[in-house]
Formats: structure tokens, C-alpha cells, sequence
């Protein structure tokens, strides 16, 4: 059994849908499980209808909900599409959409439960779609609610999966039916214990195949998106980028986290602790190979000490903390991170000295919050539009001379920080933002041009 996800670019046009469905059929021998995103755009209008629905703007409300229900009533149409299950399927969108919208007219305030109610139709919407247009092509499929399936705490908007309460529903009630049909899923949704809809967060639909393919016991993920596989820098800064053949899982994980946009950085979690290959894969373009990510990165020894991609994450802050008390002084960091544990803020990188700590972060919801704490103990600078560079591949820290070749194409550079050591496979520096393409591709042209 694979799991077979679907991103919103695969699912654009019908054209695009009508290519999912020739890779589906291809892989009908390996009992495919289909996972899929909103179609492709689609979910950023939904935040904007959020945005307008709470403000009361009903020009921008009517606009947003015409231009969602008619871009899928246009690809009904040009896939032809006419069965009944789904039309009553998009009446049903239709209308949690109306009902979504009104709830958060009348409670005129931003709510995180709305949010997802309203967010998660695009995936209900292109599941059914997709679903009816394997039927048409003669591959027996039906759309399972993902809501019925994956089961989650109640944090609105970031919601985790509870995997015991979803196992037993998978094993339960999706497992028998990929063995008679090829199920179709909401990536990205799930439900509280409750009943009431929650989201995995953006980018989700990975993490959703990845949590499926655990509970199903698949041995495969296949993510399809717009491009080749994990390339060595992304290419709108490098055009010059390769496709990487493989990887390990903690060479993906580090890139997914720095800002690889291809991986979204939660959707290894459960392939490392089962040990499932997840396979990076283009729609515009199956023939090609893509990008194999493993346990073992399949040619671990030929690829020992170098760099093997260049990832970043711009638009960061860097909050520098100062305080001789540090110094021989024990809680210290503890204190520290206590502040952002308090305002769940993630932390990307640090770099410490004996009397100071820069950290990263790229959430500044509750920046004055955190800086008015940090300041009850410490002096504190921000500076602001920085950038963290971030050189992956198996094992740098241990390869003599490698971080002078990386620094060493920096001496007009101004670095605001370096971590080295904390990872075998991870070498960052922080930048600023607009130093990011003549860094990136004086970096690339010296590890790839040769």
C-alpha cells in the first residue's frame, strides 16, 4: 500500500487533474491511498474571505465566495462532470461556506475555530472532484472525510493528531476500503474530539499523507507538487539548481526547516519513526525520478562531507539578549527560553557568548510581549529583515577545512550569527535579507558548478 499525495498545483486546471488521474491508475497495483490540497490559490482566498468575513466587508465578501464556488463549478464543468453524488457534494461546500461566512460576520472578531471551518472547504471541494473523475475514468473511488478519520486536540489552526483515537478509526473503517477502492482524503483537515473541524496548520496536506501512511502501514509516500524533487538551492534564486537523488531524513527535515519549500518541515515525523520512504515527485512531469528520501539516503557514503543543498528562511528577526549575570550564572537560560515557551514562539537559531544570546524567530505575534519580559532581566536590541543561510548535507562538522570554504566566500558580509556543531549535518549563519542571491549563488556556484 502507498500513500499518494496531491498538492494544489497537481490539482489546478483539469487538464492537471485529468495527469493525476493517468499517475493514479499507474500505481493501482500498489493499492494507492490519495491524499490532496485545496486546488491551488484557493486557500489564500479563503484567509482573505476570513479577513473580510470579520471586518464586515460584504463587496470583498461576495467577490471572494463567487470566485471560490466558480472556479470549482468551472472545473466541473470543463472535466464534465455531472454525476449526482457530486453536485450534491458541492452544494454541501456551497453551503458550509455560506454558513462559515455568517458565523464570523456575526461574531465580528478574528476566532481560530471559524478559521479552520472556513479554510478546510477547498480540500472537501477538490477530494469530491477528484474522486469523481477517477470514477469516470473507470478506477472505483471514493471520498472519505478526512474528518472522520483524523481525530485532533482543539488547537484551532495548528492542530496535533491524536494517533491512537485516529489508528483505530483508519484501521477501522479506511484500511478495509483502500482494499476495495481508491480512498481520496482532505489533506490539511481533521476533527477535534468534538466533532468540530480543525486544521494540521499551512502546508498540512504532507503531514496528513505522512500520518495516514503511518496508521495504514504504507511502506511508500509519494508527495507530487510542481517540481523535480529536493533541489541543491531554490531555483527562483538559482536557476541553475539540481535535482538531489536522494536524502536522509535528517538532511530533509533540516532543509524542510530552514525554508526548503517543497517539504513542509512536520511531514517526516512519522516516515522516521516508521521508517517510510517518501518519494518527492513532479505531476507536470511523472517520468521523472525525483528526490528519495530515506532512512539510510540510499548513497549515504558516496555524498560524506558535503554540501548537498542550500536552504534559507528570510524576513526574521534577531533578538539579542545581553546580561552580565549570564556570566558563571546558573537558570540563566532557562529563564530565557521560559519567555518563549510562554508565547509558544519557535526559536530557529542561537548563538550564545558569556554575556549575551542572539536568537532568531520568524513569528513576531508576540514580539513586545516577549521583549517586555526579557527586559524585566536583561538588555535587549532587535534588529529586524535578516535571513538564516542554512548548508545541508552528512557530515559537515566532521570535514576539515569545509566551513572555510563557506565562510570564506562571506568576507563582505556582514554575520550576525553562526551555528556549527549543534548538528552534524547543519551549517547556518544569519544574513541580511538583501544579501540572500549573491550569497546563495556564490554558494551554489562552489559546491555545484564543478
Amino acid at each position: 500500500m502507498i500513500v499518494m499525495k496531491f498538492g494544489g498545483t497537481s490539482v489546478g486546471s483539469a487538464d492537471a487533474i485529468k495527469r493525476v488521474a493517468d499517475i493514479i491508475k499507474s500505481r493501482l497495483d500498489q493499492k494507492p491511498v490519495v491524499v490532496v490540497s485545496a486546488v491551488g490559490g484557493l486557500t489564500d482566498k479563503l484567509v482573505e474571505l476570513t479577513r473580510a468575513a470579520c471586518s464586515g466587508n460584504h463587496t470583498e465578501i461576495d467577490r471572494l465566495k463567487n470566485l471560490f464556488l466558480d472556479t470549482h463549478q468551472k472545473l466541473i464543468q470543463d472535466l464534465s462532470l455531472s454525476e449526482p453524488v457530486l453536485l450534491s457534494a458541492f452544494e454541501s461546500g456551497a453551503n458550509m461556506l455560506e454558513s462559515a461566512v455568517q458565523m464570523l460576520e456575526q461574531a465580528g472578531e478574528y476566532s481560530d475555530e471559524l478559521y479552520d471551518s472556513l479554510v478546510s472547504i477547498g480540500e472537501f471541494l477538490s477530494s469530491n472532484i477528484l474522486a469523481a473523475v477517477l470514477q469516470r475514468n473507470g478506477i472505483d473511488s471514493q471520498m472519505h472525510d478526512s474528518r472522520q478519520l483524523m481525530i485532533t486536540d482543539s488547537e484551532f489552526g495548528s492542530a496535533r493528531p491524536l494517533m491512537q483515537e485516529s489508528r483505530v478509526r483508519v484501521q477501522k473503517n479506511l484500511k478495509p476500503a483502500a482494499e476495495k477502492h481508491v480512498p481520496v482524503l482532505q489533506g490539511f483537515v481533521g476533527s477535534d474530539t468534538a466533532g468540530r473541524t480543525t486544521t494540521l496548520g499551512r502546508g498540512g496536506s504532507d503531514y496528513s499523507a505522512t500520518l495516514f501512511a503511518s496508521m495504514l502501514g504504507a511502506h511508500t509516500v509519494e508527495i507530487w507538487s510542481d517540481v523535480d524533487g529536493v533541489l541543491s538551492a531554490d531555483p527562483s534564486l538559482v536557476p541553475s539548481a539540481q535535482r538531489i537523488r536522494h536524502m536522509t531524513f535528517q538532511e530533509a527535515a533540516e532543509l524542510a526547516y530552514f525554508g526548503a519549500k517543497v517539504i513542509h518541515p512536520s511531514t517526516l515525523l512519522p516516515a522516521v519513526e516508521d521508517n517510510i520512504r517518501v518519494i518527492i515527485l513532479n505531476s507536470m512531469n511523472p517520468e521523472f525520478k525525483g528526490t528519495i528520501i530515506s532512512n539510510t539516503g540510499e548513497d549515504r557514503g558516496e555524498e560524506d562531507g558535503r554540501v548537498k543543498s542550500i536552504a534559507y528562511k528570510e524576513n526574521l528577526t534577531v533578538i539579542t539578549v545581553i546580561s552580565s549575570r549570564m556570566l558563571m550564572s546558573h537558570g540563566f537560560m532557562a529563564s530565557l527560553f521560559g519567555v518563549f515557551q510562554k508565547y509558544r514562539t519557535a526559536v530557529d537559531l542561537v548563538a550564545t557568548s558569556e554575556v549575551s544570546v542572539s536568537i532568531t524567530i520568524d513569528d513576531t505575534r508576540h514580539l513586545k510581549d516577549i521583549v517586555r519580559e526579557l527586559e524585566a532581566f536583561a538588555a535587549v536590541e532587535i534588529e529586524t529583515e535578516k535571513a538564516v543561510v542554512c548548508c545541508v548535507g552528512e557530515s559537515l562538522k566532521g570535514t576539515p577545512g569545509l566551513a572555510a570554504q563557506i565562510l570564506g566566500h562571506l568576507e563582505h558580509t556582514k554575520i550576525y550569527a553562526i551555528s556549527l556543531g549543534g548538528s552534524d549535518i547543519n551549517l547556518s549563519f544569519v544574513i541580511e535579507d538583501a544579501e540572500l542571491p549573491r550569497v546563495i549563488n556564490r554558494l551554489h556556484e562552489q559546491f555545484f558548478s564543478k
